[in-house]
């Protein structure tokens, strides 16, 4: 141990196992919980979609009973029940569609008059007392029963109920059937045990203590109760969070548990998938990752193994220039290969680390604005028809409906936004943007990135101001201008307190320069911070929660702009932030 060579191969056994077990059991802990966050939101998203499926199936259900209403009355009167019989039959595809069970028509009595398929007896009975047709009564409004057996048919079945008015008089209604032994309103077979991997998806009415879809994947012919409160801890666990994911102990085994809720039917649909199934991929994972890394340390070993034995003198001069270059990611500065045997091996092998870092960092630029591109075509389209959709283009709304929608929307924008920001950086760093430099009026592009920003400044509650007109104009790109001062106006807004003034002032300089100052009243920019201010991707911590939000591109994407249209970018922190901007006077 006494030489150099032995030494430093000691210190790099020790440190590589060291390294190699700190970051395994921080790697297994970390991906552990990155895959149960995963499954849980994948298993949540699988209920929600399905929760979604059959909302659909009730809304088209409804839909079709409220279209056949018409053809029931006439003159102000319900039709005679040979008549609703023959309204039926032309009815008779949109019927077989939605409801293959049968169509009835109840009088104004809640007795059935007419029937699009024969059951004996059902004709004549009186529903009266049934809870389903009394709340149709009382509201007249569309009504869907709890899973109830049929009193002729003697099958589990649902009931839906469309009111047949005329001038608010309650003429009659309407009825669609569906046995849930043979039909479902769900998507085929939602309930069931996997084989393969043990997951459990199952529905219950919460409401009613009922199995809609049972784990047991065949259909039955009676109305199964939910057992009772102790017996089941999945059932219990289900109905005490209807909405949610968690993690449990159940039949010896644990699992992961997400649900969701339609809320109509107050209907939870359950997904449980076991914590081994759903873990053992991040073990072979793991597994695979510490083979890796045992190889890499042998490999890691002996490559210290001879690097410690050609230690020279003048690897110092070496190893500062790599620190050098390390510390100034920008630089693209290569070494010398020159020198004793040792330092050409090692320059030459860093100039092809250098090399390559820069064809990756062109690689992953292209490849951003690829995805980018590819990603622009489909995010309109969606953001379109959400805004037709919250627009009422395709009919109202529920409320819960058009709150998701309005959610989604607004997330599609800012996804729009990312890319659009993601490509002009793209394009200003290539040179691919082309600017149409001409004389601009500054107050003109003041005054519409301050209308342009008022929505986004009233919703945090931010005052924004402009100075007096000035007069001065610029010579500038004017979309590239209005780019700019947007960027500026909407950082300024997210780091104003409530209640904040953001301000705009223009004024003309001694150099012949116009500048453009856009002032808050936050915190300012962190000294830590201040030589990351305009590097992309960068975004201070230090301010309101909704400062952290964006993309970190908006002040880079400023900077080189102004560049290419020969101007200069900059801040002060004075009791808040003044970022400022000068160009070329255009007088």
């Amino acid at each position: 141990m006494s030489s150099l060579r032995n030494r430093v191969i000691a210190i790099v056994i020790l440190a590589s196992l060291m390294t190699v077990i700190a970051i395994s059991l921080t790697a297994y802990q970390s991906l552990g919980k990155d895959q149960r966050r995963l499954i849980l939101k994948q298993e949540r998203f699988k209920a929600e979609r399905l929760a979604n499926q059959v909302n659909q199936s009730i809304q088209k259900r409804m839909l079709a009973l409220s279209v056949t209403r018409p053809a029931f009355k006439s003159q102000g009167r319900l039709r005679s029940p040979d008549e609703l019989e023959s309204a039926i039959r032309r009815n008779a595809d949109l019927v077989q569609r939605f409801f293959p069970a049968g169509v009835l028509i109840f009088d104004a009595s809640d007795t059935a008059i007419a029937e699009s398929t024969y059951v004996p007896d059902r004709l004549g009975t009186n529903y009266a007392d049934r809870p389903h047709f009394q709340r149709l009564q009382r509201s007249r409004e569309p009504v869907i029963s709890k899973p109830i057996m049929g009193r002729t048919t003697g099958v589990p079945l649902l009931s839906f109920l469309m009111p047949i008015l005329h001038e608010g008089e309650m003429l009659g209604s309407v009825g669609g059937i569906i046995k849930l032994s043979k039909e479902s309103i769900l998507p085929p077979r939602a309930g069931q045990t996997t084989p393969d991997n043990g997951t459990i998806s199952m529905i219950v009415d919460a409401r009613n203590r009922l199995y809609i879809e049972s784990p047991d994947p065949e259909p039955e012919e009676t109305l199964r109760p939910l057992p009772a409160p102790g017996e089941d801890a999945l059932i219990d666990a289900v109905l005490a969070t209807p909405s949610g994911s968690s993690v449990m102990h159940y039949q010896g085994q644990k699992y992961l548990v997400a649900t969701d809720t339609l809320e109509p039917l107050h209907w939870v649909f359950v997904r449980a998938i076991p914590y081994e199934t759903a873990m053992a991929p991040i073990r072979e994972s793991f597994r695979q990752f510490f083979l890796i890394s045992a190889t890499v340390t042998v490999l890691l070993l002996m490559l210290a193994w001879f690097v410690a034995r050609s230690l020279t003198r003048p690897l110092t001069t070496a190893t500062q220039s790599i620190n050098d270059m390390a510390e100034n990611k920008e630089r693209s500065e290569v070494l010398r290969e020159d020198g004793p045997r040792e330092i050409r091996e090692l320059s030459k092998a860093f100039n092809r680390l250098s090399r390559e870092r820069q064809q990756s960092d062109r690689l992953k630029d292209d490849f951003i604005a690829s995805v980018s591109h590819e990603l622009r075509t489909p995010l309109t389209s969606i953001a379109g028809s959400l805004k037709m959709l919250v627009g009422g283009v395709g009919g109202t709304l529920p409320e819960k409906a058009h709150s998701m929608a309005d959610i989604a929307l607004r997330n599609s924008e800012q996804l729009n936004n990312l890319i659009a920001d993601l490509l002009d950086f793209n394009k200003l760093t290539a040179g691919k943007r082309e600017l149409s430099i001409s004389r601009c009026s500054v107050d003109a592009s003041v005054r519409d990135a301050v209308e342009g920003n008022q929505a986004m400044a009233n919703m945090y509650q931010v005052n924004l101001t402009a100075g007096e007109e000035s007069g001065l104009f610029v010579e500038a790109d004017q979309h590239a201008l209005r780019q700019i001062l947007d960027n500026l106006i909407s950082n300024a807004i997210k780091h104003s307190p409530k209640s904040g003034i953001v301000r705009i002032a223009t004024r003309k300089e001694a150099t012949n320069t116009i500048s453009i100052t856009v002032s808050d009243q936050g915190d300012g920019v962190p000294e830590s911070f201040e030589d990351q201010i305009f590097q992309r991707f960068s975004q201070a911590e230090r301010g309101t929660t909704r400062a952290s939000t964006g993309t970190g591109l908006g002040l880079a994407i400023s900077r080189e702009l102004v560049r290419a249209m020969d101007g200069d970018i900059g801040y002060v922190n004075d009791r808040g932030a003044h970022f400022w901007i000068t160009l070329r006077s255009g007088q």
